[in-house]
């Protein structure tokens, strides 16, 4: 989550009607969003450490880390994710059906050539929509020249039980 600025950049209106989580593994960062956002329940750990029931929420958002780590966890391992595609795959199962993930990743996710993660995320959700931010757009704010994607995923009711042709 960083220190935030999803927080504190949501309407007032939303903010008021929400319980607000957020999970950062940097304790300095984390420590200041716990100071910003109070109210919120702000855990400082690796995502791949959280223990949120599935179709908890009804919304995830985040800026996935940019980076092709792959993370160690059982229930992914089949498919041994990068970070970014781990938070795809984690946060679908952790909304509720009908719920949205919105992560802001590299082009990675979308350009890969191995169509396993994809027919793994597909068979979960829909694709809402995908934006290709304009090349450089984090360079000023994160320094930061990675191609950058907007990708949003609705859960669907019932995972299909057949893999979605791919392109």
């Amino acid at each position: 989550m960083g220190i935030g600025n999803f927080f504190g950049l949501m309407p007032q209106h939303i903010e008021s009607a929400s319980q607000l989580t957020g999970i950062e593994l940097d304790q300095t960062t984390g420590g200041m969003a716990k100071m910003l956002y109070p109210k919120a329940n702000v855990r400082i750990m690796g995502y791949e450490k959280s223990t949120t029931p599935d179709s908890f929420y009804d919304l995830v958002i985040g800026n996935w880390p940019f980076e092709n780590t792959v993370i160690a966890d059982r229930r992914y391992n089949t498919l041994s994710p990068f970070l970014h595609d781990y938070f795809f795959l984690k946060a679908l199962d952790q909304v509720r059906p009908g719920g949205l993930v919105v992560g802001i990743t590299s082009n990675g996710t979308m350009d890969k050539k191995a169509t396993k993660i994809r027919a793994a995320l597909a068979r979960k959700a829909e694709l809402v929509t995908s934006i290709r931010l304009p090349s450089g757009a984090f360079q000023e704010y994160a320094g930061t020249k990675v191609v950058t994607d907007i990708v949003i995923l609705k859960k669907r009711e019932h995972p299909l039980s057949i893999t979605p042709n791919e392109p």
